[in-house]
């Protein structure tokens, strides 16, 4: 167990950015899906993923404390998916948002992982 739990209010945020993203990703899901892309199959697992990484988010994090870290290096790469598609179809100006987008989420992979490594080397994980 963590020895500086989370704040239930910091855990209820989490736990609805992880429902929202889920839910957003399953939108973009189906709206592949209605316009033909193959990449909607990336788009729907990566929903069911997301959505229950937030029903057991908890229980997850207390084990697992990096797995932020690879959900967001999930939504990175859904980022760069929809760039890419952008700029397949014609697009000159949105998928650059993408790119920042992605770009940002990278860089909060980092910290993640950074704040994970951080919890694992102040005596975490190192309970028998």
């Amino acid at each position: 167990m963590s020895s500086t739990p989370r704040s239930p209010r910091k855990e209820r945020i989490l736990r609805f950015a992880h429902f929202l993203g889920g839910a957003l990703i399953a939108l973009h899901a189906f709206e592949r899906w209605e316009h033909g892309h193959a990449t909607y199959i990336l788009f729907a697992i990566a929903a069911v993923l997301f959505l229950a990484l937030a029903a057991f988010h908890h229980s997850i994090a207390q084990r697992y404390p990096w797995v932020d870290a690879v959900f967001i290096g999930i939504e990175a790469l859904l980022s760069f998916t929809i760039m890419f598609e952008f700029f397949a179809v014609g697009k000159k100006g949105l998928p650059f948002m993408y790119l920042f987008a992605g770009c940002m989420q990278l860089w909060a992979v980092r910290v993640a992982l950074r704040r994970s490594e951080q919890k694992r080397g102040s005596g975490h994980g190192t309970a028998s």
